[in-house]
């Protein structure tokens, strides 16, 4: 009797097909776990620059009220010598033009 030759039955071809796709499904599981903890990674990192702007922001709103206040101020106190310029001015006109009209 000849020998048949041994190719493989049809079964151990399934069984190596299933081991491959097994395989497949192990490095894209491992692939998901590693994108996962780096979106993790990233969530926190973005919660954090979060933080950092809404204190950047607030600080900055907070540098705008003082400059607002700053210049009213300095606006207020301008016009106070601006008023003073013009009574010492008129003052000294008194003084001064009735000796160079008279």
């Amino acid at each position: 009797m000849a020998e048949v030759p041994k190719h493989g039955s049809q079964l151990d071809r399934i069984e190596g097909l299933l081991a491959q796709v097994l395989d497949r499904l192990t490095r894209m599981e491992e692939r998901q776990n590693a994108q996962s903890a780096q979106i993790e990674s990233h969530a926190a990192q973005i919660a954090e620059q979060s933080s950092r702007i809404r204190e950047l922001e607030l600080a900055n709103a907070v540098a705008n009220a003082n400059t607002s206040a700053l210049k009213g101020r300095w606006a207020a106190a301008g016009a106070v010598a601006l008023v003073a310029l013009g009574a010492i001015g008129g003052f000294l006109s008194r003084l001064v033009a009735p000796g160079i009209l008279g």
